[in-house]
C-alpha cells in the first residue's frame, strides 16, 4: 500500500497554483488601472466645475473674450489622492483649457460715445477640454457653460 503524494503530483500542484497566481496578479492590476482611471475622470470633472464656478463668481468682466476675439485661459493643476484606508495614491497632473467665445446676439455695440466704441456683452460661452496622462495615452473631458 502506497502512501503519501508522489514528486509528480506536488509538481503538478504547485504548476497549477503557480498559474492561479499569475492569473489573481493580473486581474489585480486590472482593477488598480480602472480605479485609477476612474478617479481620474472624476477628478477631471470636480476641477472642471469649480473652475466653472469659479469663473462665474469672477462676473463677465474678468472674464476675456469680445465678438470680435475669443479669449482664451490655460491653467495646470495636480489632484492627488491619498488613499484613505489603504487604498490607491496617485497624483495626477491636469491641463486646463478654457476658450471664451461671445455669441453676436449676446453683445450689443455702444456708438454714442464718439470717442470710444463700448461694447456691452451680457453673456459669454466658456468651452472648457481638461487634460491629463495617463498610461500611454492623454485623456481629456469637456464641459460648457454660459456664463451672464
Amino acid at each position: 500500500m502506497k502512501r503519501g503524494f508522489g514528486l509528480i503530483e506536488v509538481l503538478v500542484a504547485a504548476v497549477v497554483l503557480g498559474f492561479l497566481l499569475v492569473g489573481l496578479n493580473t486581474l489585480q492590476k486590472g482593477n488598480r488601472e480602472a480605479v485609477i482611471r476612474i478617479r481620474s475622470r472624476d477628478a477631471a470633472q470636480i476641477i472642471a466645475q469649480d473652475f466653472l464656478d469659479s469663473l462665474s463668481k469672477l462676473g463677465l468682466s474678468s472674464i476675456p473674450g469680445t465678438v470680435a476675439e475669443p479669449g482664451t485661459i490655460t491653467k495646470t493643476k495636480d489632484y492627488e489622492w491619498d488613499g484613505n484606508n489603504g487604498g490607491i495614491i496617485a497624483k495626477i497632473p491636469y491641463t486646463i483649457e478654457a476658450v471664451v467665445t461671445v455669441d453676436p446676439i449676446s453683445s450689443t455695440l455702444d456708438t454714442s460715445n464718439f470717442l470710444k466704441n463700448n461694447e456691452h456683452i451680457t453673456a459669454k460661452n466658456v468651452n472648457l477640454i481638461v487634460r491629463w496622462p495617463f498610461k500611454n495615452s492623454t485623456q481629456s473631458i469637456s464641459m460648457s457653460r454660459i456664463i451672464k
